[in-house]
């Protein structure tokens, strides 16, 4: 074989890899940055993944990121992990885009969204893979019940994903429901059903402020958490469900849609950790509220719900930065040495 002839499958070999890779590591997040603004780092996740995040923090809080070709959400997890902040994946529906630029607009200065409701309990995956990485709930399973009102569907989805839903508190269409899917597919639909337009954003929240310290950064910003978007539906009977924050039902349904999302291999030890849940709501679904709240705390000091959550939390701890564990360990310190001098003054 001539040279010639040997170089062109070598470059063919070498274009097809590079394309390889290219695709493999598409919708993936690298970036590594010291001390860099969040604003910056968010805006670097949400073009490199492809996704729209809107933030309320002080765009100037610095953060250092190292990861290397990772979702965006296991990278929006990590900021939101060392800048001590919250993120949700939402689904905003409206009767026209410029209600949603409104609301938007008024969460990232926490300005206020009282004319929206919102829906969606479970703020937090119930289950973790094994690798700590978070959980994209774009993919979770949606199976919408048989309602005809928009809230009372936004309720459900709300209830059996995890994922907050928000509309205008006065906007209630009557509508088909969306068939079953991915939420990313059916809450779109849903909105479409109702006559209006939709945006899928991931929502940063940063945490409300303690007593006593101040709520304005650099530059005159103005933060302090507040709400999500809206104020929540409480009244679950007025939109036609029954279901309330902790009813067992619900929360299993949630469950076993995030199950499905886990490795294929770790599902069937979610499942048995799912049915011992099952068995504890069962257990404290009828008792009075003192009762309950004694019963919980009796389950959380089981061991094998104590190690479950001792693993959730070092996956937590994995997150955060040097600095933060050290201050971490600080306060945990802080606080021993503080109980054993209460205990040393009562004799």
């Amino acid at each position: 074989m001539t040279r010639s002839r040997l170089i062109l499958p070598l470059f063919a070999l070498l274009l097809a890899w590079v394309a390889w890779y290219i695709y493999s590591g598409w919708g993936l997040v690298t970036i590594k940055v010291e001390n860099a603004p969040v604003a910056k780092v968010l805006t670097s996740i949400s073009k490199q993944g492809g996704i729209e995040i809107v933030s309320n923090l002080d765009p100037t809080k610095l953060v250092s990121l190292d990861v290397r070709r990772v979702t965006p959400v296991e990278a929006l997890d990590i900021v939101a992990v060392r800048t001590d902040s919250s993120w949700r994946l939402a689904y905003l529906g409206a009767p026209d885009r410029g209600a949603i630029e409104a609301v938007l607009g008024s969460f990232r200065t926490s300005g206020d969204t009282s004319g929206w409701a919102s829906h969606g309990r479970g703020g937090f995956t119930m289950f973790t893979p094994s690798n700590g990485q978070a959980l994209d709930l774009r993919k979770i399973r949606w199976e919408p019940s048989d309602q005809s009102e928009l809230h009372a569907l936004m309720d459900d989805a709300g209830s059996k994903t995890g994922v907050l839903l928000a509309a205008p508190a006065d906007w209630h269409p009557n509508l088909a429901a969306p068939k079953p899917g991915p939420i990313a597919q059916a809450a779109p639909r849903l909105f479409s059903n109702a006559g209006g337009v939709s945006r899928e954003v991931f929502l940063v929240r940063s945490s409300p402020m303690r007593d006593g310290e101040e709520d304005v950064g650099r530059g005159g910003w103005r933060g302090g958490g507040g709400s999500w978007i809206g104020s929540r539906e409480r009244d679950g009977s007025r939109n036609g469900s029954d279901r309330g924050p902790g009813n067992p039902e619900s929360m299993a349904a949630r469950a076993e849609a995030q199950i499905a999302l886990l490795p294929k291999g770790e599902q069937a030890k979610a499942r048995e950790e799912l049915d011992a849940m099952r068995k504890i709501w069962q257990e404290i679904r009828d008792l009075p509220e003192d009762q309950r709240r004694a019963k919980m705390q009796e389950v959380f000091n089981r061991p094998e719900v104590a190690e479950r959550m001792e693993q959730r939390q070092l996956a937590r701890e994995a997150k955060m930065s040097p600095e933060q564990r050290i201050q971490r360990s600080k306060r945990y310190w802080e606080r021993k040495t503080e109980a054993k001098g209460r205990q040393g003054s009562n004799p």
